[in-house]
């Protein structure tokens, strides 16, 4: 009899320990840093940052290139219009006449084409004719050359604006000379909201050395250079615009 108590007392006893273990318990989870969140917002923002300031310095970069070659070629446009004048002769400059007359018959046929820009090529064209008369070959010549650079230039944007395409920078081979229609600023990218590098009075003279869709690259009087929207000038032609 007091050995089953003694059994029962030791099984009980067993029981009771092992009922009395401790549960282990999970690990608590930190709480969330809110700063680490931040940190890694601010490594994201500063790697944008770096992408962008690369991608304005190769803009950058390729925009003083262009600045250069066209530099370049108005320099050997120049060079080119002083032996033209040499050799101009009347047989020259009736020929260059002639190929102008037919580009600005296939202008005035076009129906996108804006009247005041066809008006401008004509102003060239009667400028070609009239330095012509006046037998200076020469000069006629240029104002044909203007003629067909003018006419290309509206042909171009006329082309762009139906294929939807990114317009490209294009020299003139013949510098085309022109006033300011009113009082205009000189930008210096071809965007409306690019710096303003100077305010041109109305009249002002211009001379236009490239275009970029409805943009031109200028140079005025005091050799500043810059871009305007070819809606804000006219064509200037020697003795016609006295």
């Amino acid at each position: 009899m007091l050995c089953g108590t003694v059994i029962a007392l030791s099984v009980l006893n067993i029981t009771g320990c092992s009922l009395l273990k401790p549960v282990p318990v999970a690990a608590p989870i930190p709480p969330h840093d809110p700063c680490e969140g931040q940190q890694r917002e601010i490594e994201r923002l500063q790697q944008q940052l770096t992408e962008k300031e690369v991608l304005i310095r190769n803009l950058n970069a390729r925009q003083q290139e262009q600045a250069k070659a066209l530099q370049e070629t108005t320099s050997q446009v120049t060079r080119d219009q002083v032996r033209l004048r040499r050799l101009a002769t009347q047989p020259g400059a009736a020929s260059s006449i002639a190929e102008a007359e037919v580009a600005m018959a296939s202008l005035k046929l076009s129906p996108i084409t804006a009247l005041e820009q066809t008006l401008q090529a004509q102003r060239l064209l009667d400028a070609a004719a009239a330095s012509y008369a006046k037998g200076n070959y020469g000069t006629a010549m240029d104002h044909a050359a203007q003629t067909h650079e003018f006419i290309e230039m509206l042909r171009d944007s006329r082309t762009r604006k139906a294929a939807d395409s990114r317009p490209a920078m294009v020299p003139f081979n013949v510098p085309i000379p022109l006033r300011a229609k009113n009082n205009i600023n000189l930008r210096r990218e071809p965007f409306g909201s690019a710096v303003k590098l100077a305010a041109l009075k109305k009249d002002s003279a211009l001379t236009a050395h490239a275009y970029l869709g409805d943009w031109l690259h200028v140079q005025t009087s005091d050799e500043r250079s810059g871009w305007v929207l070819n809606t804000q000038v006219e064509v200037r032609v020697g003795d016609l615009d006295r």
